[in-house]
Order: C-alpha cells, then sequence, then structure tokens
C-alpha cells in the first residue's frame, strides 16, 4: 500500500518543524543565558584548610595562612604557603609565629602583609606579626588593644587598616574599633560602633569611608543594621538598615559605587541561611532588594570576587558557582562547580583573571586540601 502526503498536510508538518525548531533554540538560549560555563582546574594544597586566610600579594601571588586543621576543627595550622599562578602550583612560605584560625590578614601598601588576631587553641589572640614577602620571614609587633576571634581588616586611603569587631568569646561580639599604622607599626583605638558586631562585614567605600553592615551582637541577636565610619572623624554614624538581619554573609564594592551584599543567615545559622542579596548606595544611604541567588550561602565572607567584567563571582557556600551581572540584575549559575558545599573559604583575584578558591569545609566540618582554578568566560 503506499502512502502519500497532500499538500495541506505537508504544510502543517513543516509548520510544526519550524515551531518544533524555534522552541529548541529558544530554550537552548535561556538555557544558555542562565548558565554561562567556565572551566575549573583542582589543585592541592599541603594540608586541609578552613577559616584561613588569603592575601593577593604584589607579586601576583597568594599567601595562604592558618586555619583549620582538622574535622571539627581541631587542630589549628601555624603554616603558611604560597599559590604561584603562574606555575599553577603550592609551595611552602614557613610557620607563623603562633598557629591561628579565624584570623585577619592584608596586603599593606609597601607588599608585607600584617597578620592579626584569632584563635590560637589556647585562647583568643591579642597578637600580631608581619610577613616580608622578600625574606619570607615572620616578625611580631606590638598586640591589638583587643584579642578578637574573626576581626575584619579594611585598608583606608592613608594606608592605615581599620580593624573592626570580632568576638571576646564565640558567638558574641565586639564595638570597638582600632587603627593599624603600617609606618610605626603599632595599634590605636578608634570609635566604637554602635552594636557589638561578630560575623559581619565592612567594606570600603569609593569615597574613603567604610560600610559596616550586620552581624551578631549576643547568641540568636542578629542585626540588621549598617553603620558608616569616617577615617576624618574617627567615629561610626548609623546609616540605613538592611532590608533583612544577616550574619556570617559577603559584601563587595561594585564598580558602580554601590555595595552588593549577599547571603547568610538568620538565627537559625545553617537551616536558616539566605538566596536574598541587597544592594546599598552611599549617595542616598538606604538600602534596596537585589536579586536572587539560586542556591541558599552563608559563612562567605571572603568568598566574593570582583571580576575585571565588573560583573561578582560567588565561589563558596553552596557546590555551585554563580554570578551577578549587574547589567542584567541577575544571578546567572556558571556551570563551574566545587567539590562540596564550602564554608569558610576564600576567594582571590589572579592577575591572568582567574579565581583561585582556597579551601573552606563541608557540613561535617571537615576541612578540604583542595583548591580550584576558575576560569570565567
Amino acid at each position: 500500500m503506499k502512502y502519500s502526503i497532500k499538500p495541506m498536510q505537508l504544510m502543517t508538518l513543516v509548520s510544526c518543524l519550524m515551531l518544533f525548531t524555534l522552541i529548541v533554540r529558544q530554550g537552548c538560549a535561556i538555557a544558555a543565558e542562565n548558565m554561562q560555563q567556565g572551566k575549573v582546574q583542582t589543585i592541592q594544597m599541603s594540608v586541609e584548610r578552613a577559616a584561613h586566610q588569603a592575601t593577593g600579594l604584589k607579586n601576583g601571588k597568594v599567601f595562604v595562612s592558618g586555619g583549620c586543621a582538622q574535622r571539627g576543627c581541631e587542630g589549628i595550622h601555624r603554616s603558611t604557603e604560597l599559590f604561584d599562578s603562574s606555575h599553577r602550583k603550592f609551595s611552602p612560605a614557613g610557620d607563623m609565629l603562633e598557629p591561628r584560625v579565624s584570623h585577619a590578614s592584608i596586603l599593606l601598601n609597601d607588599g608585607r602583609v600584617l597578620i592579626v588576631g584569632g584563635w590560637t587553641g589556647k585562647g583568643i589572640s591579642r597578637s600580631a606579626e608581619i610577613y616580608d614577602v622578600k625574606t619570607n620571614a615572620f616578625t611580631a609587633i606590638e598586640d591589638m588593644s583587643v584579642a578578637r576571634i574573626g576581626p575584619v581588616v579594611t585598608p583606608l586611603k592613608d594606608g592605615q587598616i581599620l580593624i573592626t569587631g570580632g568576638e571576646p568569646r564565640p558567638g558574641f561580639g565586639l564595638n570597638s574599633s582600632e587603627l593599624f599604622d603600617p609606618v610605626r607599626l603599632t595599634f590605636s583605638l578608634s570609635g566604637k560602633m554602635n552594636a557589638n558586631r561578630g560575623a559581619h562585614v565592612a567594606v570600603a567605600l569609593v569615597d574613603g569611608r567604610v560600610l559596616v553592615t550586620g552581624g551578631h551582637s549576643a547568641r540568636g541577636d542578629i542585626l540588621r543594621s549598617a553603620e558608616i565610619y569616617d577615617p576624618d572623624t574617627g567615629k561610626f554614624t548609623p546609616t540605613g538598615e538592611m532590608t533583612i538581619p544577616r550574619h556570617k554573609h559577603g559584601g563587595i564594592l561594585l564598580a558602580d559605587g554601590r555595595v552588593l551584599i549577599v547571603g547568610g543567615s538568620n538565627k537559625q545559622d545553617f537551616r536558616g541561611r539566605y538566596t536574598s542579596s541587597e544592594l546599598y548606595d552611599p549617595d542616598t544611604g538606604k538600602f534596596t532588594s537585589g536579586p536572587t541567588m539560586h542556591w541558599p550561602r552563608f559563612k562567605i565572607r571572603h568568598s566574593l570576587v570582583l571580576l575585571p567584567s565588573g560583573a561578582v563571582l560567588v565561589a563558596g557556600g553552596a557546590v555551585k558557582n554563580e554570578r551577578f551581572e549587574p547589567d542584567s540584575f541577575k544571578f546567572v549559575e556558571t556551570g563551574d562547580e566545587l567539590s562540596k558545599p564550602l564554608m569558610f573559604n576564600s576567594t582571590s583575584l589572579l592577575p591572568s583573571g582567574e579565581v583561585l578558591a582556597v579551601g573552606g569545609y563541608d557540613e561535617r566540618i571537615q576541612p578540604l586540601k583542595e583548591t580550584w582554578l576558575i576560569e570565567e568566560r
């Protein structure tokens, strides 16, 4: 038996095929728009690390210090190492003068690194030391005015370093701040914040002031408030409140001068993780709601990187990475993945434009020695 297709049937078939092709193309376009693939290379450190510090150096290397050594954050590292992006490997960089976890480090204008505070395994540290990249040596300097776990260090335009808050004991915040003078190698108390803050964020604004957001003042007391530090007066002034209370969140300065705040959690901690974001406009002193992330994230203070394109890569707190696109005002999944939803990891922008994501711990509080070299397309 022979079958024949009538002209009308043929036209209908062609129309259906064209419609199907259009739907597939649109679907692929939407998928491509919502997931833009990058490339990831995994590289091993010498040891497992979480709640460590990673500081980009002027020579393009990344200096990684301290952190948790074992599951449950038992054991603390004195060791440090350097990542060389040209050879794509880590090498030892000597031991700090004492072990540190949940400490802070920052690059000084002269190329050295300031390391302060944290937990030593024996107590909360007031101590500070300087790492000299040229000599690969650590030198003790005078102590901070206050012992701090998880302090936030922020560079000021005059080269001094502002140190805010932190914890005098786990779960509670400090309202004190102090200034580090890199010429005299001294610390001096500055103004007091309007709230005790631990697990907060502090971001230097374009005009030289510093925005301080959220954190916790005591166990279960998560803050919505924000304030501005003025280096000219040494005082903190309240500014507009965030849209919701946040601690253990992330924040970063955007190319247009606004500040992006992402994730964090409420008093439920892990079970209260956020997917939300918001933006602070220093011209108005107000926060407005931002787009929603694809994944809830917290313990991400060091998990955000401003890319050369002006976008922000978020790599931490979840397995999948995503990127905030200011022009389209949305988060886009990059297609890159970490091995686990790592918390208290770190991210650093390399001279090549790649991003180095270092360590962190998983849901079992197991630190990892893996790092990820992320190439954004």
